[in-house]
C-alpha cells in the first residue's frame, strides 16, 4: 500500500479500507421538483469531512452557483460572474454526511429543469478550501493542507465584486486565467509595481503565494481559495485508481 493510500485512508476515516475517488468526488443529476426540502445523496461525507459543491442548470441558463463548508451553507457565488458573496436560504440550505440538500431556488430546483452538480471533499492529495483576509502585502504566502503541491488554484473575493483568479501548473506561477472570462492565459508585467496574482511565486506542499492585487489579496478584503492536487492520490483496492 503506498503513501498516499495510507493518507486518504485517514483523512477518510476509514485506516483500514481502500479509498476511492467516489469517496471524495462525485457527480449527480436531477430534475427539479420545486419541493422547499430536497436532499441530494451522493456518498459524500460533505458534513464531517468539508468541501465544495458546484450546481448548474442543465435545460435553462442558471448562473454556476458554487457553495462551501468553509463559507457555509446558503452562502453562494458565481463563477460566471464578478459578483460578492450572497445569502441564499432556499438554495444549498445544508451540507449533509451523504452529500447536501436544497430548497426551491431557481437555481437549483425549478419544476422540471435539469441540473448538475460536482462535489469535490476535502482530503489530502485531493482537494482543499483556504479563506483569508487581504492585507495587500505583495508576495505573501498562505498557507493550505492540501498535503502536495497544487495543480490549480482559483482565488475569489468574498465581499466585493472582482474576477476569479486562476492559477494552473500547466501555465506556471507567470500565468493567470479568468474562470468568468473567456480571454486567453494573461502574463504579468514584470516593469509594474503589482505583479498579478500570484507574485511569480511557484505554489508549495504547505504554501501558495499572492501579490498584493485586489483580486487576491486587498486590504478589508475576504477571501476564498480552491485548491486543486495533481495526480498525486492513490484510490482503490491496488492503489492504481
Amino acid at each position: 500500500m503506498s503513501v498516499g493510500t495510507k493518507l486518504l485512508q485517514a483523512a477518510a476515516g476509514n485506516a483500514g479500507e481502500a479509498v476511492y475517488v467516489d469517496d471524495v468526488f462525485a457527480t449527480s443529476l436531477w430534475k427539479g421538483d420545486s419541493s422547499g426540502s430536497r436532499s441530494i445523496n451522493n456518498g459524500i461525507d460533505l458534513d464531517g469531512e468539508g468541501g465544495l459543491v458546484w450546481i448548474k442548470g442543465r435545460t435553462a441558463a442558471y448562473d454556476h452557483a458554487l457553495y462551501d463548508t468553509a463559507r457555509g451553507a446558503t452562502k453562494e457565488m458565481y463563477t460566471n460572474k464578478t459578483d460578492a458573496q450572497q445569502t441564499n436560504s432556499n438554495a444549498l440550505t445544508s451540507f449533509n454526511s451523504n452529500g447536501f440538500s436544497i430548497g426551491d431556488d431557481t437555481l437549483v430546483n425549478n419544476n422540471n429543469e435539469d441540473y448538475v452538480s460536482w462535489s469535490f471533499r476535502k482530503a489530502e492529495k485531493f482537494f482543499d478550501i483556504v479563506t483569508y483576509s487581504g492585507n495587500a502585502t505583495n508576495g505573501r504566502a498562505i498557507n493550505h493542507n492540501l498535503g502536495s503541491t497544487p495543480g490549480m488554484i482559483i482565488v475569489k473575493s468574498k465581499t466585493s465584486s472582482t474576477y476569479w483568479a486562476v492559477y494552473h501548473r500547466s501555465l506556471g506561477e507567470g500565468h493567470y486565467l479568468y474562470l468568468n472570462t473567456t480571454d486567453a492565459k494573461s502574463v504579468y508585467d514584470s516593469n509594474s509595481s503589482n505583479s498579478r496574482y500570484w507574485n511569480n511565486t511557484a505554489p508549495t506542499s504547505t504554501q501558495f503565494t499572492v501579490s498584493n492585487d485586489g483580486w487576491v489579496n486587498g486590504s478589508g478584503q475576504d477571501y476564498v481559495a480552491y485548491l486543486f492536487a495533481h495526480n498525486e492520490a492513490d484510490y482503490g483496492e491496488n492503489s492504481d485508481e
